[in-house]
């Protein structure tokens, strides 16, 4: 995968965690603290799934 590409990537994912946190805040507070706290936990696993791709492809130092 192209330098850049993985680079967009990462931002897209972590804009998208942030969206999801913010629409579990919305909801929490709203509608049903449950569904809100699972949202929370989801873009809590985006967030550290993205932390895991980027440790797991970043370049070796030889």
């Amino acid at each position: 995968m192209p330098r850049a590409l993985k680079t967009v990537a990462h931002v897209v994912l972590f804009v998208a965690a942030f969206v999801v946190f913010y629409l579990g805040l919305g909801i929490g507070l709203t509608r049903d603290p449950n569904l809100g706290t699972a949202l929370w936990a989801l873009a809590a696993a985006i967030v550290l799934g993205n932390l895991f791709w980027i440790y797991k492809t970043r370049p070796q130092k030889q």
